[in-house]
């Protein structure tokens, strides 16, 4: 299989192709090692290649698996991986142990992809860029003077160029959606509890985050969601798919949907002109697939509740974890290089909280959710632009300058992206579309919301909008057919 054959098919295509006999999972995978090897030393994607791993799991996946053969990356963070160490882009972790599989992890493989490496992600999962000071900056391969977004950058910038069709993704306020949107991808952050965190994880971030992936068509989400979703053993909370397969629900008969269109922040603010403008393109395109159409705006009451640090405690308290639990095996604390300016805050920040304050930022997210479902409860759907404006310059996002302050990074952070995190907050689906491009030829996402367990809904909406932009046929200009011309892009 040549390299350009490969970038060209989906996931769902090349499992079909397989199932097929019409080429092997080893065939695949050696087309897949032949794009990373091309593309990545362009993008600093990867933080770990197991080729050779690769190669022996090919040789056995069953040809009958519903993801037979489908190269697949995971991101350096949340997930164990077998004889993996997961690092979380960190040196206080860079000579982590590898722990078991995750349950998810374990999904995927019964389901027959094939694991190559892991991505890069900003240290601890902590910010809009990714740019960690341990593994280095990931560049985006639309164009490398601006963010690839965060935190599940490392994967965007991978599936993006056409190293892999789809890569694992985790979403605690963004991360999957924000990248998504920089780099012209689909990525659906599915409803709170639907994909498995165990059985290292409880939760994680107070039940605001969600693991899932980032992908170029909106049907291989769905074919990873229907190997993903449901609980695993022992779980606390017992989330069931709401249809037996996601993929087979997107053939099924179109509805008239009733969809909120949200084009000012939660406080009220405005975003970029020519993002608004495709906004408007996007809900002109929705009514004229046969939907109803109604103007909104987020509550009062909402940006009220979120004010000062808002639900942010909650994900400061998995970065103290984590931090935690490695001094607890070291017998020592991070040294003075070990990790980065934010986590050091977030541990100081955590050790400074009562139970009662936390607590209370957990009835907190409680009220925010019943404020949002009285606004919305009649709406089938919402749409909000993915991000406020198009990606800032690589650097504009720094998590470790000497002088941090957390009030002052997170006002540039939600000004790049207000509209992902409230939706972490209610649990809710939701997606970032790449239906449109900017002037100056970057992505530009719109986020599609769906009602809480009702996924299969918003993939099937979602899956038409793609069918009516052909978003698929857009690729960056580093792109895994062929290595171009010498640019601004090569390292050289």
């Amino acid at each position: 299989m040549r390299i350009d054959e490969y970038a060209a098919l989906d996931a769902v295509a090349l499992s079909t192709a397989v199932r097929a006999g019409e080429v092997s999972a080893a065939e695949v995978t050696e087309a897949a090692i032949g794009a990373i090897e091309a593309v990545e030393p362009r993008l600093n994607a990867l933080v770990l290649k197991d080729f050779a791993q690769a190669r022996r799991t090919a040789l056995g996946v069953p040809r009958d698996a519903p993801l037979a053969g489908v190269p697949f990356l995971v991101k350096d963070v949340n997930l164990q991986v077998a004889g993996w160490p997961t690092t979380h882009s960190s040196r206080f972790f860079a000579d982590a142990s590898p722990l078991p599989d995750s349950e998810l992890v374990a999904r995927w493989r019964r389901a027959g992809t094939v694991f190559l490496g892991k991505t890069n992600t900003p240290e601890f999962a902590d910010n809009f860029a990714t740019e960690p000071v341990f593994r280095g900056t990931t560049l985006n391969p639309w164009n490398p003077a601006f963010t690839v977004g965060g935190s599940s950058g490392g994967a965007a910038a991978a599936v993006a160029s056409g190293m892999v069709p789809v890569a694992h993704g985790t979403d605690v306020g963004g991360s999957i959606r924000v990248p998504a949107a920089c780099c012209g991808l689909f990525g659906l952050k599915p409803s709170r509890g639907l994909n498995p965190l165990g059985p290292h994880h409880v939760e994680l971030g107070g039940g605001l985050n969600c693991d899932h992936v980032l992908s170029r068509s909106v049907r291989d989400s769905a074919a990873f969601l229907d190997a993903s979703a449901g609980p695993d053993p022992g779980a606390q909370y017992r989330v069931m798919r709401s249809v037996p397969s996601y993929l087979a629900a997107l053939q099924d008969q179109r509805e008239n949907l009733r969809i909120a269109v949200i084009s000012r922040t939660l406080d009220g603010g405005s975003v970029d002109p020519e993002i608004e403008a495709r906004l408007h393109d996007a809900a002109r395109l929705l009514e004229s697939l046969g939907h109803t159409i109604v103007p909104a705006r987020f509550p009062v009451e909402v940006a009220a509740l979120a004010a000062g640090e808002g639900w942010m405690p909650l994900w400061l308290m998995d970065i103290a974890m984590v931090i935690r639990d490695r001094t607890t095996v070291l017998h020592r604390e991070p040294g003075p290089d070990q990790i980065e300016t934010m986590p050091r805050y977030a541990v100081e920040r955590i050790a400074r909280m009562s139970a009662h304050e936390y607590l209370d930022v957990r009835r907190l997210t409680h009220r925010i959710c019943l404020v949002m479902l009285r606004a919305f409860g009649e709406f089938d759907l919402i749409v909000t632009p993915s991000t406020a404006t198009l990606p800032p310059a690589v650097g504009a996002l720094d998590a470790n300058a000497p002088d941090f302050d957390l009030a002052h990074w997170g006002t540039a952070g939600y000004a790049f992206a207000p509209f992902s995190e409230i939706f972490n907050v209610t649990g809710q689906p939701a997606a970032s579309l790449p239906l449109y491009q900017s002037v100056s030829g970057l992505p530009i996402g719109i986020q599609l919301v769906g009602r809480q367990d009702e996924d299969y809904r918003l993939l099937r909406v979602a899956a038409d909008l793609e069918a009516a932009t052909a978003w698929t046929n857009r690729h960056p200009p580093v792109w895994a057919v062929a290595r171009r011309a010498k640019s601004s892009f090569d390292r050289s």
